[in-house]
Formats: structure tokens, C-alpha cells, sequence
């Protein structure tokens, strides 16, 4: 009895432990090795940025200013230089402004003579970009979206036109005038949202804050520019 039992451990041993073993190992992979070596929190993600670079084409419009209309046409250049840090190497953007009917109804009716604005006709800045969150959201059985959360800050010049508003009496015709024109500092900040799609392609949205130092009233001020943005981006190399 005892050599039966002694075989049947015996044969447990040479078998099934092996055999357990076997069935327990996780494969071992190359993304395994990066993302040690980079002290990844989260594992197995899908899309990684360092050392590539991001091509954005953005539309936008700064919602809260009631005397301009400023919607926004533009591009950026970015290059990942890790996975959670970057430099976005150019953010331009053309400009398109309008006076709302806010602004001459205003002047119109209170017969204002001198009501001075600044209307943007262009921005360009550099920034620094941070990616401190990832990860990804499961929609309806397999569907998986990617998406990273990006904070940026940097600076920049800002094409502006100093415009002067003015009616001669009450409810009578606006004038306007152009009292300064030329290039004007600025820093900007914000932060956004990207969904990736597929193995080149992002959408993406973001706030950021124009702050224009520009001279108005005959003195220097700065001025708030809030603007929100969707757009796409493409990365070359693609992931993979």
C-alpha cells in the first residue's frame, strides 16, 4: 500500500506540478522590458509617444469675448521627447475676427466716442507639454478607446490691432479706427483631452489662455484670451 501511494506522489510531482507551471507563466514580451524600464504604473498600454513626432491641424474660437468674434485656423508641431513629456514646437494660428453686434449696438446707442478693443489677427507660441494620465475606456463589449490628458505651458507673440469704436451721437452710425498695429508678447496655458483612433491618429480637445500684453487706453495691460479647440493629430513614425 505504501509503495502505491509512494508512486502516485511521485507521479504527482514529475506531471502535474510542472504542468501547473506551465499554465501559470505570463509571456514574457518586449512592451514588458520598455515599460520596467520606464516605470510604467499601468502595463500594457497601447500607444507609446517617446521619440516621435505629432502633426496637428486645430480649429478653434474664444468664446467669452463680447466685443470680437475670433474663430481660429491652425496647426502644431510637436516632438515627444518621452512618453509623458514634450515639446511642442510650434502652435500657430490664423485668425479671423469680426466686431459682434454687441459692440456696435453698444456704441450706437450710448453714443460712445472712444471704445478701444484689441482684435487678434494671428498667434504663435512654443510649449512644454506634460502627459501625466492615461489610460483607456471600454464602450459596449470589445470597443477599447485610448486617451491621454495633457497640461501645456509656454509663450509666445500675438499679432494685434488696437480698434477704436466710436459714434458721433446716439443712435448714430459706428466708425472705427485703427489706432495700433504690430506684434505684442504673450504666455498661454491650458490643458486637453486625446482619444487615440487607430495607430496614427488622435482627436483631440483643448482649452488654453492667450494672455496679450498690449497697449490700450495708452498703457500697457494684459488681456485674457480664453479658446477651445478640436482638431486631429498624426504621428510619424505610427505606433506600433
Amino acid at each position: 500500500m505504501k509503495k502505491h501511494l509512494l508512486l502516485a506522489l511521485g507521479l504527482f510531482v514529475i506531471w502535474v506540478l510542472p504542468a501547473s507551471q506551465t499554465f501559470g507563466a505570463v509571456e514574457h514580451t518586449a512592451q514588458d522590458d520598455y515599460e520596467k524600464s520606464i516605470e510604467a504604473v499601468v502595463r500594457h498600454k497601447h500607444f507609446y509617444k517617446a521619440g516621435k513626432f505629432e502633426l496637428g491641424v486645430v480649429a478653434g474660437v474664444m468664446p467669452y469675448d463680447s466685443l470680437i468674434n475670433h474663430y481660429m485656423a491652425g496647426g502644431r508641431l510637436t516632438w515627444h521627447l518621452a512618453d509623458h513629456f514634450g515639446w511642442e514646437i510650434a502652435d500657430l494660428q490664423k485668425t479671423f475676427p469680426s466686431l459682434t453686434s454687441f459692440s456696435t449696438d453698444l456704441v450706437s446707442s450710448k453714443g460712445i466716442s472712444n471704445l478701444q478693443t484689441v482684435r487678434i489677427g494671428a498667434l504663435a507660441s512654443t510649449n512644454f507639454i506634460i502627459s501625466p494620465l492615461y489610460g483607456k475606456i471600454r464602450f459596449f463589449g470589445r470597443q477599447v478607446l485610448y486617451y491621454d490628458i495633457y497640461l501645456v505651458l509656454g509663450g509666445g507673440m500675438a499679432h494685434t490691432e488696437v480698434l477704436q469704436l466710436s459714434a458721433s451721437g446716439t443712435n448714430q452710425p459706428v466708425t472705427q479706427s485703427i489706432l495700433k498695429s504690430g506684434f505684442d508678447p504673450m504666455f498661454d496655458f491650458g490643458f486637453g483631452f486625446k482619444v487615440f483612433t487607430n495607430d496614427a491618429m488622435s482627436v483631440l480637445i483643448d482649452m488654453r489662455d492667450y494672455v496679450i500684453d498690449s497697449k490700450i487706453y495708452g498703457g500697457n495691460s494684459l488681456k485674457s484670451n480664453f479658446s477651445v479647440y478640436v482638431g486631429l493629430s498624426f504621428f510619424l513614425p505610427f505606433f506600433g
